[in-house]
């Protein structure tokens, strides 16, 4: 019996014989179990810690993400449609331009409004729908400013507000915007807190307490929001437990 011959009679068989049944774990189920999460740990530090996380780009204009929550990104946008996202955390505005060109090719344009001291963008912010505030995420005047921009802009285009924390990663600067920015979240909407992964969750275990932390106090003290580990399912995030949803008032 000649070789191809062999493989047709291997084809048929295999057709024909009953395939074993495979049940999909949750990623609750990954996550609990040791073995399993220790996986996802190693590579998650290994893929942060490699250099990879700097080398992203979109319109040629360098983001400090992954592509797996890049996606899940995506896959709220299209869940919440969000008027409005609020952004702390500029650097050179490729999460912005993301946002504000993904949004509007899903269909539901958004308002992205950025803080950051020093930004530095290499293109027209106003021309994507990107507002552009310059200063410390938690001064008081930048706040105000945030806020009325939130109330002009939902006059315009009603809609959920979702809020995503990437400035300043020390555990105190967190906490600040936890409380700052945590009541312009919609319920049923998201408020995520980014690099969550440092200080050894798993990644860069000399860091210092810092996203991580400032999540743990906050929910601790009661607050509205619970950690949707969904969002966690293509289990390469830099966001562990920093995607929180807005359940009540």
């Amino acid at each position: 019996m000649d070789h191809i011959t062999r493989m047709k009679i291997a084809r048929i068989v295999r057709f024909f014989r009953p395939q074993p049944t495979r049940i999909p774990l949750s990623v609750t189920d990954i996550l609990s179990d040791d073995s399993a999460a220790g996986v996802v740990d190693q590579f998650n530090r290994l893929y942060y810690e490699s250099g990879s996380a700097g080398n992203l780009q979109w319109r040629g204009v360098e983001m400090l993400k992954n592509p797996c929550d890049l996606w899940m990104f995506l896959e709220l946008f299209q869940k919440v449609r969000p008027s409005v996202l609020v952004e702390t955390g500029t650097h050179n505005g490729g999460s912005a331009l993301y946002f504000a060109e993904m949004t509007r090719l899903l269909g539901h344009p958004c308002s992205v409004i950025t803080v950051d001291i020093n930004p530095k963008f290499s293109f027209s912010p106003q021309e994507f729908g990107i507002l552009p505030i310059v200063g410390y995420s938690t001064d008081a005047r930048v706040v105000a400013t945030v806020n009325t921009a939130v109330r002009e802009l939902l006059d315009g285009s009603p809609g959920p507000v979702m809020v995503t924390l990437d400035s300043d990663h020390s555990e105190q600067n967190v906490t600040r915007e936890l409380e700052l920015y945590s009541p312009l979240v919609t319920v049923n909407s998201y408020l995520i807190v980014e690099d969550t992964n440092i200080n050894g969750h798993p990644a860069c275990p000399d860091h210092g307490p810092g996203p991580w932390e400032a999540v743990q106090k906050f929910l601790a003290n009661g607050h509205s929001f619970q950690p949707d580990l969904s969002c966690q399912r293509h289990l390469l995030t830099y966001f562990p437990n920093g995607w929180l949803q807005r359940v009540s008032k």
